[in-house]
């Protein structure tokens, strides 16, 4: 038994007509028939009594309207208290973005939170994961998501996404002769790349730095770039190479190729981060909980290969 049968039987027990009730639900008289079957076989009893002028409610239907009035009046009390609830939420909430993942979330969560959430101002904040981390100190935002946790007690930090990083080039020019029969780079191979980079400061740096140097392999940098846009529009404009995350050039990729670097890979880690003695406040949990949703959509359409989720619920 579920909601639908509720309503359809509601509906044909009101018009007194199996056709007309399909026609006010605008779906078919076929599919109001068989949902009224399975609801008759479900609980065991026979609802209506079919005429040739319509049909009418048998005895153990007029007492099972009783209850379906009870749950249709449940149902739209439990949705009347959530509208509420949301129309309550209000206030302005900061959320802050790596340059990674700005493309890819800021639109969405926003057009969520406006739909979502009305009466809640929304502010994207995009910057570099040390920088999110002053900034979620300071309370220049209430939640963002960094890429490494450097525990500190003034921080709760949540894992949500592990991903592995890839080599990127232009399309027409990407060395596919130096990729495996998988279409994936050996990390021992990445010094036959010229390469643009983040700076050695730049959290994306450290995590490629600290793969790489330990297994012995040298790069080749031809030039250093923070910003993340000049960074792809080198490579795209050039024929450099750079080391990023599928998230960052999946609005690029008629112009980007990419191959996921082994032998070592290169993983990092997304985590939401909030300040520990500065709870959020509803509104801020609720966009919280849409930027997750945003997260888990990006997995869901397939192209964000070898990304895992282990923390977005």
């Amino acid at each position: 038994m579920n909601l639908k049968q509720i309503t359809y039987f509601m509906a044909v027990a009101e018009q007194r007509s199996f056709q007309k009730a399909a026609n006010n639900l605008h779906i078919s008289q076929p599919s109001i028939s068989a949902q009224i079957k399975l609801l008759e076989e479900e609980i065991g009893v026979l609802l209506f009594e079919r005429r040739f002028d319509g049909v009418t409610l048998t005895p153990e239907g007029r007492d099972f309207l009783g209850h379906a009035k009870n749950v249709q009046a449940a149902f739209q009390g439990a949705k009347q208290a959530m509208q509420h609830l949301r129309s309550a939420e209000h206030g302005s909430v900061a959320v802050g973005l790596p340059g990674s993942l700005t493309s890819l979330l800021a639109v969405p969560l926003i057009r969520a939170v406006k739909r979502e959430l009305p009466n809640v101002k929304m502010r994207i904040v995009s910057g570099l994961s040390g920088h999110l981390r002053e900034w979620l100190i300071t309370g220049e935002i209430d939640l963002g998501l960094i890429f490494s946790t450097h525990q500190t007690e003034d921080l709760v930090t949540t894992p949500l996404i592990t991903e592995d990083l890839f080599i990127a080039g232009h399309t027409d020019s990407f060395r596919r002769d130096a990729l495996n029969s998988d279409g994936e780079l050996r990390a021992s191979l990445l010094n036959q790349f010229p390469l643009v980079l983040p700076g050695a400061g730049h959290g994306l740096r450290r995590v490629i730095d600290d793969v790489v140097i330990g297994h012995g392999v040298s790069l080749d940098i031809i030039a250093e770039i923070d910003a993340h846009e000049p960074l792809q529009q080198m490579v795209i404009d050039t024929q450099c190479y750079t080391i990023l995350s599928l998230a960052a050039v999946h609005r690029h990729p008629e112009h980007i190729y990419t191959a996921r670097i082994v032998s070592p890979t290169i993983k990092r880690t997304i985590y939401c981060a909030t300040h520990s003695k500065r709870p959020l406040s509803g509104a801020a949990r609720r966009v919280e909980m849409l930027l997750k949703m945003q997260l888990s959509k990006a997995l869901a359409e397939g192209w964000w290969r070898n990304a895992i989720d282990i923390g977005l619920g």
